[in-house]
């Protein structure tokens, strides 16, 4: 017999052929399975009870970042039951400021409105008839295509063509003859009954979330202690749940102190450029925009709206509203987007990507809300993650 060679043999256990994946152990399969089925029914539930989660979620992260300001005064005053009512009241009563100041700018340019509408017809009736743009090289297009509409109604049947004379007779007899008056009627009509619903259901979520944080900061120490106590009795996990709940409570202020500090720039920068610009009112403007990006891209396209408006009324042309329409998302993008990330990143020791994905993952899954809450929510989860031994994986993954 001949022995076997050496460095075959080495060269063999240092280079294993790769598993194929149907012959992976059954057991490691199944885990994969379970865990893609558990992921999938977590979203169902977070989609399907959004109406509780998201005034639950809000309200225990509004005591997280005020419960510094509600312990010192308690301290003080000597009764949870004033520092809480204080605490709170002080909340509202900033979220009161900036929606006034938001409201105003926005009653503001709606009473203008009209004004507006009339200079864009103006500008519109002096344009030369000949000149070719857009706005005829479509009418033209429209028209060509109800001319060969004409064409295709002409070859088929008389009855078929008869109805559709009849129906066209119908819809021509209900519709008025300013089509565009009757369109934006419709427009401002349906947008006032989704606007006041909006509303409505935001009032909702906002008193139940300090209904939330009132009976969470009443309970106090005493409440923390039953949260945690719900982790088990071992020593370990207590400790665990207890720094993962600390973290989380300062990670909570971090995003806050990031969003001042954004918020703040974004103010500055539009209250300066409105003023250079010539602009009424550029101190308001500034801070209905700090206001307005406490929302991600939401907000910043409605002040980009607000602003565009707000130029043509003030210069009159369209090229100064689109240029400052220009500004605005150049702006929002690099103080609101990269700015913002960077710091969450640095501040949460967090990779960029990480914030921004989780950021459109909760603006799909719950909207607006999700796109306020979401910042945050991307760093708690990445917070429990490191105090689990099932998700150092994806702490690490998360990890800047």
């Amino acid at each position: 017999m001949t022995a076997p060679d050496d460095n075959n043999s080495s060269s063999e256990e240092a280079d294993p052929a790769p598993i194929p994946e149907d012959h992976l152990p059954p057991r490691e399969r199944a885990s994969a399975a379970t865990t893609l089925m558990a992921t999938l029914a977590v979203i169902a539930m977070l989609w399907w009870g959004q109406r509780f989660l998201i005034p639950l979620t809000a309200g225990l992260m509004l005591v997280m970042l005020v419960t510094p300001l509600s312990v010192w005064l308690e301290h003080k005053l000597r009764s949870r039951v004033v520092a809480t009512v204080l605490t709170l009241t002080l909340v509202m009563g900033t979220l009161a400021a900036g929606a006034l100041a938001f409201g105003g700018q926005l009653i503001r340019v709606a009473e203008r409105a009209p004004e507006m509408i009339s200079m864009a017809a103006q500008q519109l009736a002096v344009r030369d008839p000949a000149t070719d743009s857009v706005l005829m090289r479509a009418r033209d297009a429209l028209q060509e295509l109800d001319r060969a509409a004409d064409r295709v109604m002409a070859a088929k049947p008389p009855t078929t063509r008869r109805r559709a004379t009849q129906a066209a007779a119908a819809a021509s007899s209900t519709t008025p003859n300013n089509n565009i008056t009757a369109g934006a009627t419709v427009a401002l009509r349906e947008t006032a009954v989704t606007g006041s619903s909006a509303l409505i259901a935001f009032a909702s979520n906002l008193s139940i979330i300090f209904f939330i944080a009132f009976f969470v900061l009443l309970g106090g120490k005493q409440l923390s202690e039953r949260f945690l106590g719900l982790w088990g009795s071992q020593p370990e996990m207590h400790a665990r749940a207890k720094s993962a709940l600390i973290e989380s409570a300062r990670q909570i202020r971090i995003y806050a102190g990031v969003l001042l500090i954004t918020n703040t720039l974004i103010g500055a920068t539009v209250c300066v450029v409105f003023s250079l610009t010539g602009l009424p009112d550029a101190a308001g403007w500034g801070v209905t925009a700090a206001v307005l990006h406490v929302v991600p891209y939401l907000g910043m396209a409605l002040l980009t709206g607000l602003g565009a408006a707000e130029t043509f009324l003030a210069h009159g042309t369209l090229g100064s509203a689109l240029g400052m329409a220009a500004f605005l998302v150049t702006m929002s993008t690099l103080i609101g987007t990269v700015v913002a990330a960077w710091l969450q990143g640095r501040a949460a020791k967090m990779n960029a990507a990480a914030v921004f994905i989780g950021l459109v993952f909760w603006g799909a899954l719950w909207g607006i809300w999700g796109l306020f809450l979401g910042p945050a929510l991307v760093v708690l989860l990445k917070v429990v993650a490191e105090h689990t031994r099932s998700g150092v994986r994806l702490a690490k993954l998360m990890q800047g």
